[in-house]
C-alpha cells in the first residue's frame, strides 16, 4: 500500500495567510461598496463581515484585521458626529434611541406629577373625611341640644 502525502506544516501555514488575506480583501471590499452605498448611516459589524460572505466575525474580531475594524468605527462616529452637530442634524429625523430616551424621561416626569396629584387628592380626601365625621358629631350634638331645649320649653 502506498501511503499518500497529507500535507506539510509549510502548505497549511501558507493555506492560513491566504485565507487571511482573502478574508482582509472581502472585509476591504465590503467596506468600500458601504461608504459608495451607505455615506450616511451607522453600519453594523455583522452588516460587514455577513456581506464580505463571512460565516462569522472570527476574522473581523482577529488582530490582523483591527485596521477593518477601526474604519467602521471611524465611520461611525463621523456619522454620529455630523447628526449630532452637522448642518443636517436639525433636518433630520432623531434616532428611535434618543426618541425613546425622550419618551422615558417624560413618563418619568409624567409620574412624579400623577404621584404628586395622587397624593394631594388623598390629604383632601381625608380632610373630607375628617370634616364629614365633625359634621355628624356637631350634628348630633344640635340635635340633642334641640331636644333638651324642646323638652324645657315643654315644661314651662
Amino acid at each position: 500500500m502506498k501511503k499518500s502525502q497529507r500535507g506539510s506544516h509549510h502548505g497549511l501555514l501558507k493555506d492560513r495567510e491566504d485565507t487571511k488575506l482573502k478574508n482582509t480583501e472581502e472585509l476591504w471590499r465590503q467596506v468600500n461598496k458601504l461608504r459608495k452605498e451607505k455615506p450616511n448611516t451607522s453600519w453594523s459589524y455583522k452588516e460587514v463581515w455577513v456581506g464580505a460572505g463571512l460565516k462569522s466575525n472570527v476574522a473581523l474580531d482577529s488582530p490582523w484585521n483591527a485596521h477593518v475594524k477601526e474604519a467602521i468605527r471611524e465611520h461611525n462616529n463621523k456619522v454620529r458626529e455630523q447628526s449630532d452637530w452637522g448642518p443636517t442634524a436639525q433636518s433630520e429625523r432623531k434616532t428611535l434611541r434618543t426618541a425613546n430616551k425622550d419618551l422615558r424621561q417624560e413618563i418619568e416626569e409624567l409620574k412624579s406629577k400623577l404621584n404628586a396629584v395622587l397624593s394631594q387628592v388623598a390629604v383632601w380626601e381625608a380632610e373630607a373625611a375628617y370634616h364629614k365625621r365633625e359634621n355628624q358629631r356637631l350634628q348630633k350634638q344640635l340635635d340633642r341640644l334641640n331636644s333638651l331645649r324642646g323638652g324645657v320649653l315643654s315644661k314651662i
